[in-house]
């Protein structure tokens, strides 16, 4: 089982809409409002994964062709102040309003998408008993996304290891960039990196600090890890549609990477894995929502 870098470590475009008219709201009150943020993604057909090519590409990125249905995403991670106002805590390490919430559980994560959608007058979507989770597919609150939603909206169109055509650097994620994508095999010869070492923040920062990926969403790669539905397993040998991982496991995946995470972690089809009922500073949320 993976774990985040310390902690744990399209063909078809995808078309945006906003649920609410940008206008109508400040720029503090859009990040502190991510779920007000909804981004509609057409559905449609991508190569999930990566190609043997890829640079430091894993052996569990089997390349394979996804559908799926249409759905919403939070254009931001969740912030700390949204997670206090509707769950009355803030577990973050990191403290700040606009900040992701962070060193949350995937059950924190369940029941937060429940109490948002009951604050909201929505139905939960999740069916807790114990250990136990359900997901009740027809219900119209929020939850999260699962693992090919996540990387669908991700790459937003595109097939290259990240969203953008260059890797990151310190100016366009938050991440441990003192070791960038490929510096590996180039420490002694930066010069033929697409991204020179650079910053190292060492902590959180706030979300939307920058520019948006091709769906318009917000630090998909750095910041935290966001977590997803889905059990870590294999993909299935063949085409899928709506995918929502193994049937059971011991470990749920988390995507993008967080601020301590290596570049090549940051990569659109790289897979973390965490057991469920533990935490890490370096994780957090965005939720998704049905479109029906």
């Amino acid at each position: 089982m993976k774990k985040i870098f310390f902690d744990s470590c399209l063909y078809l475009s995808a078309i945006l809409v906003l649920l609410f008219p940008v206008g109508t709201l400040s720029a503090q009150s859009k990040k502190s409002s991510s779920v007000q943020n909804m981004i509609l993604i057409t559905g449609g057909t991508f190569n999930m994964g990566s190609p043997e090519t890829e640079n430091w590409r894993e052996k569990d990125e089997l390349l394979h062709p996804v559908t799926l249905d249409s759905f919403y995403i939070s254009r931001y991670e969740v912030t700390q102040e949204e997670y206090e106002r509707v769950m009355k805590k803030n577990p973050s390490s990191f403290k700040g309003k606009l900040l992701p919430v962070e060193n949350v559980t995937w059950y924190d994560a369940v029941h937060f998408c429940n109490a948002l959608s009951a604050a909201e007058g929505l139905s939960p979507v999740y069916e807790v008993s114990g250990d136990r989770v359900v997901w009740n597919r027809n219900a119209d609150g929020y939850r999260l996304p699962t693992e090919a939603e996540w990387e669908f909206a991700a790459r937003a169109g595109t097939q290259t290891p990240f969203s953008s055509e260059k890797a990151p650097g310190d100016s366009d994620a938050n991440f441990y960039a003192h070791y960038p994508y490929n510096i590996e095999q180039n420490y002694f010869n930066d010069s033929v990196l697409d991204t020179r070492p650079g910053h190292y923040r060492q902590h959180t920062v706030e979300v939307g600090s920058f520019k948006p990926n091709g769906s318009g969403l917000y630090d998909v790669h750095g910041n935290v890890s966001e977590w997803c539905w889905d059990f870590y397993g294999n993909y299935s040998i063949g085409a899928a549609k709506n995918p929502t991982g193994a049937e059971k496991g011991s470990a749920r995946i988390a995507r993008g990477g967080g601020w301590n995470d290596f570049g090549k972690h940051l990569r659109c089809a790289y897979r973390s894995s965490q057991i469920p009922d533990e935490a890490s500073l370096s994780c957090g949320i965005r939720v998704a929502k049905n479109t029906k």
